[in-house]
């Protein structure tokens, strides 16, 4: 077997560096052709991923954050190598709805000895994503999470981003189609994900699932700022699905549209556009070791927001 491990050395604030011996060391004890590339900059997993599918390797493991699982998502297209995950990150919502250990040896060994099943890929006009998309205030957070608190993880640097984007953002008018049901209302965010976390673990699509064939979407109206740290504490257990402003669905085709250009983030990596259309592929990607419930043991409840439009 053929194994290209791709590593991003300032993930996670140097996490996935720190852990590339414990890596190697790991995967050694495997019968395997190992090949180790480090990252170099910006883009550089998208073509290292690129070069592998070509190579011809058996399996492509990623140790880095969401937004390098991106990179080297993208990078593959449509190829359907085996992906596995370490998730040596900020963030790594991806890796925990894989259920990968955070431990990089333990992650290592779930891989190597693992299954391959498959989950969902998503995509938004031509770039592919595997955890989130979010759009206006999100997008506006995680662009000063990656500019200005790359010395916190998880949580807390999406904390900090929040608290710095509450004073700045101002709200835009947006029409949101999904599968054919249109709202039109002036948003705080929308987070359109695949798993059920982003934000390094914040409940945004609790109901979310990597392999049931549907996009989940959070749709919040806009709020004022004493409103926002009121709904920012129940987005850890999830309760923010309650409030009347916040609306959640289910859907496979989705389209937001704005008069004025956005921030939006996918898995971490930030854009600008005015208009996203969403297209899901169902269990189109194979991942190698992850442990993801059977989506028949599963059950959904489809909410469908009361009113079409909203002033």
């Amino acid at each position: 077997m053929k194994v290209k491990v791709i590593i991003n050395p300032v993930a996670g604030r140097g996490r996935a560096s720190q852990a590339k011996s414990q890596i190697l060391r790991a995967l050694l004890e495997y019968d395997v052709e190992l090949h180790l590339e480090e990252t170099k900059g910006p883009h550089h997993a998208a073509e290292i991923a690129r070069q592998a599918v070509q190579g011809g390797f058996d399996l492509i493991i990623v140790a880095g954050g969401d937004g390098t699982v991106n990179q080297v998502v993208n990078g593959m297209g449509e190829e359907r190598v085996p992906l596995g995950v370490l998730g040596c990150g900020t963030g790594n919502d991806f890796a925990a709805a894989l259920q990968m250990p955070a431990d990089p040896v333990a992650a290592v060994h779930q891989i190597m000895n693992g299954d391959i099943c498959r989950v969902d890929l998503c995509r938004v006009n031509q770039r592919y994503f595997v955890s989130s998309a979010g759009i206006g205030f999100d997008g506006e957070v995680a662009f000063h999470v990656n500019e200005g608190f790359r010395w916190a993880r998880g949580k807390t640097a999406y904390l900090c981003s929040v608290f710095k984007t509450l004073f700045s953002y101002r709200p835009r008018r947006i029409k949101l189609t999904v599968d054919g049901l249109v709202m039109e209302f002036n948003s705080l965010l929308v987070a359109i994900t695949n798993s059920p976390t982003y934000g390094g673990g914040l409940k945004i699509n609790p109901e979310a699932r990597l392999n049931d064939g549907y996009f989940d979407i959070c749709a919040a109206q806009h709020m004022s700022v004493p409103e926002i740290l009121v709904c920012l504490p129940l987005l850890f257990p999830g309760w923010h699905r309650n409030l009347k402003k916040v609306r959640m669905l289910k859907g496979r085709s989705i389209t937001l549209e704005s008069s004025q250009p956005f921030y939006y983030q996918l898995d971490g990596e930030i854009l600008t556009d005015q208009v996203l259309r969403f297209t899901l592929f169902p269990e189109a990607l194979l991942v190698k070791g992850a442990k993801v419930e059977p989506v028949e043991n599963y059950q959904f409840t489809e909410a469908k927001p009361a009113r079409a439009r909203e002033a």
